[in-house]
């Protein structure tokens, strides 16, 4: 179990963070597969070869977005292990914020792109001729 710093402490916003990002992560992980189970569903039926171009592009996208989100989960949860040592003295709040700060950033990207792909893609299943 993780320790948990001072409620309203610097410490505990940032932990807040890292929490809500693992289940954000987890979201988009089913999301994940949501889509690859509706391509699933199209792709026999795709008579065109450059549709079906844009299927495998999809495909490979949703393969390297389970990779992603799988070492994104492995550092969150990472992270959240720290906040244990940070509570028993091993660590200092300022090694952890700068990690924190690294994988916002990360958050961020990880945000933008998949609301990128889940527009490309549904204009994409949207404009199939099936």
């Amino acid at each position: 179990m993780i320790a948990k710093p001072k409620p309203g402490s610097k410490a505990s916003q940032c932990l807040y963070e890292n929490l809500a990002w693992i289940r954000l992560i987890e979201f988009l992980n089913q999301e994940n597969i949501y889509m690859k189970n509706r391509l699933s569903e199209v792709i026999d039926r795709i008579q065109d070869s450059e549709q079906l171009a844009m299927a495998e592009h999809f495909q490979n996208q949703f393969i390297i977005k389970d990779d992603v989100y799988d070492h994104m989960l492995h550092d969150l949860n990472k992270q959240s292990a720290k906040w244990h040592h940070l509570t028993a003295g091993n660590l200092t709040i300022s090694e952890l914020k700068k990690n924190h700060r690294h994988l916002k950033h990360q958050m961020e990207s990880i945000e933008r792109e998949h609301a990128l792909i889940m527009r490309d893609y549904n204009t994409y299943l949207s404009s199939l001729d099936y």
